[in-house]
């Protein structure tokens, strides 16, 4: 029989850059968890999810499927009328959107949560070209690439 279990998911961002960044959730056919766009300084950790919903046991058939998305952040100075975010009394324009991804068009990363993850911390790492999701039960890695290119040529990536 099925079992209906929770788990937090924290957030690291390891890539030595200030990012925005954005957790997507979703185990087959239920709804979606969005964390929303969240500021991260370098070396930040923050809990994305208090409780995000799974099921274990006989009868299951669908898995755990995850997105990262993030935006690199670049300073600028505080008189800049570009300024899109402000950390820590710090100005920031926006840089490269990026993506996690596992293979040519992949949407969603499969890391399954097991009856062991119940109730514990799942914590995503981030770093500057792959994510890391690491839990009780195991742990599986994708790539995090740039989307696009800059089209502008201000050296922002």
């Amino acid at each position: 029989m099925a079992t209906r279990r929770t788990a937090s998911v924290d957030l690291e961002n390891c890539t030595g850059s200030y990012f925005r960044l954005q957790v997507l959730h979703q185990y087959t056919n239920e709804g979606t968890d969005d964390s929303g766009l969240l500021d991260f300084k370098p070396g930040e950790k923050k809990r994305v999810f208090d409780s995000v919903q799974y099921y274990t046991g006989f009868f299951t058939t669908g898995c755990d499927n995850w997105k990262v998305d993030g935006i690199r952040l670049h300073e600028v100075t505080t008189d800049s009328k570009t300024v899109q975010a402000m950390i820590g009394g710090k100005a920031f324009v926006e840089g490269l959107p990026y993506k996690s991804g596992h293979g040519f068009g992949a949407q969603w990363k499969k890391h399954t949560l097991r009856a062991e993850d119940r109730d514990r911390a799942t914590l995503i790492k981030v770093f500057q070209t792959e994510v890391q999701f690491i839990s009780p039960s195991g742990v599986s890695t994708t790539t995090f690439d740039t989307v696009g290119q800059n089209v502008l040529g201000l050296g922002v990536q």
